[in-house]
């Protein structure tokens, strides 16, 4: 099942939570809406699923090529599961999960013995089989969460659309149930859209991500193309760490302090300012300088609690902090300790002038 959202605009009084948004969800792919709260992620999910409805005259909503701009939640056929569960606390696991077949008109309702089938097999397939007899009091935020999956699964959507649904469990869980939904969309392949403000969720679980901001679509890709190739400087900063070294771009290099990144192609570049950004892990630290291009800086913090070791640094010429993240061997051949004087060496950065980035191509340190 395809979906497409065509020049879709919503106000609420005087905020523009969507502005001419444009979308193509592809049939069976898993699809994350991601961005900063009020991004408009959730207004989107919410006109796709036709529970909000997009400004009088402004765009259109197609299912596999049908329009269903103007049809009710009930007439689409989506499942929908939210952040805080809904689920009926005076029906057990599983009555909530039939509870979308059992108020079907009489004409569609399926016997009880169908109901049963396949709420057992919901049941097996969200790996609840034995709880089905309890309460949602009697469950944990994840075997909830799991249920109204299964629940938005029972009446067969031709779409699944999710809204923030791990949102309120603690960082564990969300891990464990982020793998889990991974697992699922796998086996039953139906076209589903996820809403999240988290960037490792967003890449770890969809196969394309669609990163918002103030109403508009700021890329779209699979989690690859978006966290190696950010189309702006707000993508960049979004998807998880990033430093940033102000420069200036003159006579086909960019400076940034002492040190010199060449650009391929200087013809096509005047004279301006020039933003470099690099994530934390795109370092390599050296005690003794290597060639021209290492940046002096002094050590002030060094984290090595975890996996990865992060170390907080300040540039010598304009005191700009930034920090680098080290494998535990790699901390361990260094051993540096705060006020360490060091060389940090930039192996793989994004330039951007005037928001728009040099291709990668274009320049070399």
């Amino acid at each position: 099942m395809s979906i497409e959202v065509r020049d879709i605009t919503k106000t609420f009084g005087t905020f523009h939570a969507l502005k001419s948004v444009n979308l193509e969800v592809r049939s069976g792919e898993l699809l994350a809406l991601l961005g900063p709260s009020g991004s408009g992620k959730t207004t989107l999910l919410r006109i796709i699923a036709g529970l909000e409805f997009a400004d009088t005259g402004s765009g259109q909503i197609f299912f596999n090529g049908e329009d269903v701009t103007h049809l009710q939640a009930s007439q689409r056929k989506a499942g929908f599961a939210f952040q805080h569960y809904a689920l009926f606390r005076h029906m057990t696991v599983f009555e909530n999960i039939a509870f979308g077949l059992r108020v079907r008109p009489k004409e569609t309702r399926p016997t009880d013995a169908e109901i049963s089938r396949r709420v057992t097999e919901l049941l097996q397939l969200v790996q609840l089989e034995p709880l089905g007899n309890r309460y949602p009091s009697q469950l944990s935020g994840g075997q909830r969460q799991r249920v109204a999956l299964a629940r938005a699964l029972a009446v067969e959507p031709k779409v699944l659309l999710l809204d923030e649904p791990f949102g309120a469990l603690d960082a564990k869980v969300r891990k464990e149930l982020r793998r889990w939904l991974r697992r699922l969309h796998d086996d039953i392949h139906v076209t589903s859209i996820f809403v999240t403000h988290d960037q490792e969720e967003a890449l770890e679980v969809a196969d394309r991500v669609v990163v918002m901001n103030e109403g508009r679509i700021e890329q779209i890709g699979t989690p690859t193309e978006v966290y190696d190739h950010p189309a702006n400087t707000f993508v960049f900063h979004f998807l998880g760490n990033v430093n940033l070294f102000g420069g200036r771009l003159a006579e086909g290099k960019v400076h940034v302090g002492d040190t010199t990144i060449q650009v391929r192609n200087p013809e096509t570049f005047d004279e301006k300012p020039a933003s470099v950004y690099f994530r934390p892990h795109d370092v390599r630290i050296t005690r003794q300088p290597e060639g021209p291009g290492g940046i002096p800086a002094r050590v002030r913090h060094v984290n090595s609690a975890g996996p990865i070791v992060r170390v907080e640094l300040q540039r010598f010429d304009d005191q700009t902090r930034f920090e680098v993240d080290l494998n535990r061997e790699q901390a361990r051949l260094l051993n540096l300790k705060a006020e360490d004087e060091v060389f940090v060496h930039l192996e793989k950065v994004r330039i951007f002038t005037d928001d728009k980035q040099l291709q990668a191509d274009d320049y070399t340190i």
